[in-house]
């Protein structure tokens, strides 16, 4: 009697395959995880800088640096609120501040601490945290 089998893959095959391309899907997500927050944290970093140039420009201007009440609003618009610099030559940004790569905005204290006129901070996630940003 003649065999007729149907060349193919047997279930051990097929499992084997699948194991190996969930294990290699799963390791490169996790490194691509990685990779994209550490690039959030740069893209903050860099725009805390920025931020830190136009409030240093905004003082060399005006004489004083903006107020916690007025904010990092007055390196877009003049600010409103007491004392209105009437040097203010701005806009001292390219455009209004927008939020860190996670979503939250940028925290200005005037004073900063320890005499320093400014402090500018951020809030990064956890690396547990697995939100996408807002």
């Amino acid at each position: 009697m003649k065999s007729t089998s149907v060349p193919g893959w047997t279930l051990v095959e097929v499992l084997t395959s699948m194991a190996i391309v969930f294990l290699l899907t799963g390791t490169i997500g996790h490194i691509g995880g990685q990779q994209i927050q550490r690039a959030r944290r740069l893209a903050a970093y860099q725009q805390r800088d920025a931020l830190q140039i136009a409030l240093e420009t905004y003082a060399l201007d005006c004489g004083i640096y903006p107020t916690e009440a007025q904010g990092l609003t007055a390196l877009w618009e003049p600010p409103v609120l007491h004392p209105v610099p009437a040097e203010w030559n701005g806009p001292y940004l390219e455009g209004p501040v927008t939020d860190t790569p996670w979503g939250s905005p940028y925290r200005y204290e005037a004073p900063g601490p320890d005499g320093q006129p400014y402090l500018i901070t951020f809030e990064e996630p956890s690396t547990t945290d697995r939100r996408a940003p807002r």
